[in-house]
């Protein structure tokens, strides 16, 4: 049986270029890549080329719960003038993550289509996932000129 696909979307006041960059260099992973309630990013490591692989370390508030979320990119198409850009990801527990980066006058519409797994249910999923956009959006106002 597939896994449920859920769609998350959320405009930033940034441009496409240094959204997608966020979302594939560990400088940045480091800094927004956590579920929020007190989850942390340990460690990030990113290939980000068609074929590269990802491991993105979450620690939880205790200290001693954590797990790494790993696997490889399918697709990696930066956006380009007029053309939105595309990250396709997928996980070691086989499931798909699509990620687009659409201009939207200058900020950047994303749209995140997401294949959840079969252990949490899918209010927590779409919270830590809601949670980890927060954080990107509250990073890249740290950013702004």
């Amino acid at each position: 049986m597939a896994n449920k696909i859920i769609l998350i979307t959320r405009l930033f006041d940034a441009p496409p270029a240094l959204v997608f960059e966020c979302w594939l260099k560990p400088e940045h992973l480091l800094n927004w890549y956590s579920a929020g309630d007190g989850w942390t990013t340990p460690h990030a490591h990113s290939d980000g080329v068609p074929g590269g692989r990802f491991n993105i370390g979450f620690q939880g508030p205790d200290g001693k719960t954590g797990f790494d979320f790993t696997g490889t990119y399918d697709e990696v198409t930066p956006p380009a003038k007029g053309k939105p850009g595309r990250l396709v990801f997928s996980s070691d527990d086989k499931r798909t993550m699509t990620v687009e980066f659409a201009d939207q006058g200058g900020k950047t519409l994303l749209t995140l289509h997401l294949e959840l797994e079969n252990v949490y249910p899918e209010e927590q999923q779409r919270h830590g996932w809601s949670a980890m956009l927060e954080n990107l959006n509250t990073y890249l106002e740290r950013k702004a000129p």
